[in-house]
């Protein structure tokens, strides 16, 4: 069984590396750099920190939108060429099938980070530059399972990323909205709707990963243990990664195929 769920995993990576995809992130990979020059020359106190901050930003968000695309245009064509009827008539579990993608979304993420290492090595330290590679594949793997179980129960394109983003986001903001409800229980009248909207939102916060699931911009700003970091965000990702991987295969099992 392992070797058939690395003969699917080879099927379905080389359906998604291609020559069009390297140049896609070379040209990502300069833009960034371009970006970086330009704010280096506006910012007036801590310019390269800031520089360093926001092309580290760049990079984040362009790669990780960039794996959730390839990841549910990878599943959608899967539905679209009636992909899944094929290989169910084969010797292959459905789980097989989720641990291919599982490996895919890793191997993508890899691929994609290496760049990321180089540059933020060339404009700061190795130990930085590891730290930040490490910590954006952990984002990339986490958000790329996330894009996979949407892809899987919606099976839309658009409507699995906008999901996709709108939890991205979610957790991002965390913090922030965090805030905004502790600000608006202190403020507001203990109303019934105020209570149940709190209770809403708390709820999701409670789901959703925390901001510890991401790479941190405070270390081009200070010196921080990069491990204490780096091992907070992998014990989230870890844990949320074995829900989503979970959540996919029950999903995927309870799906009827035209076989």
């Amino acid at each position: 069984m392992g070797a058939q769920t690395i003969s699917l995993f080879r099927y379905l990576l080389l359906g998604i590396l291609n020559l069009r995809l390297f140049v896609l992130v070379f040209i990502l990979a300069v833009l960034a750099m371009l970006f970086s020059s330009f704010i280096t020359e506006l910012a007036i106190i801590n310019s390269e920190q800031i520089a360093q901050a926001l092309l580290a930003d760049f990079l984040r968000y362009s790669l990780v939108f960039l794996t959730l695309l390839l990841v549910t245009t990878s599943v959608a064509e899967d539905y679209q060429f009636r992909q899944f009827e094929r290989l169910l008539t084969m010797p292959v579990s459905r789980w097989q099938y989720i641990a291919a993608q599982f490996m895919v979304v890793a191997t993508i993420a890899a691929v994609l980070c290496l760049p990321v290492l180089l540059i933020i090595w060339f404009s700061t330290s190795l130990e930085v530059a590891l730290y930040w590679t490490a910590a954006l594949w952990l984002e990339m793997l986490l958000l790329g399972l996330v894009g996979l179980l949407a892809i899987l129960s919606l099976e839309k394109i658009p409507l699995a990323i906008f999901f996709s983003i709108a939890i991205y986001l979610l957790a991002k903001l965390s913090g922030l909205i965090g805030q905004m409800l502790a600000a608006s229980v202190y403020y507001s009248d203990g109303s019934a709707s105020n209570r149940v909207v709190e209770w809403i939102f708390s709820g999701i916060m409670y789901v959703i990963p925390g901001l510890e699931a991401f790479a941190q911009n405070d270390v081009f700003f200070e010196s921080l243990d990069l491990v204490a970091l780096l091992s907070d965000q992998l014990f989230t990702v870890t844990i949320y990664a074995m829900f989503l991987l979970a959540v996919c295969l029950i999903d995927f099992y309870r799906k009827e195929f035209n076989l």
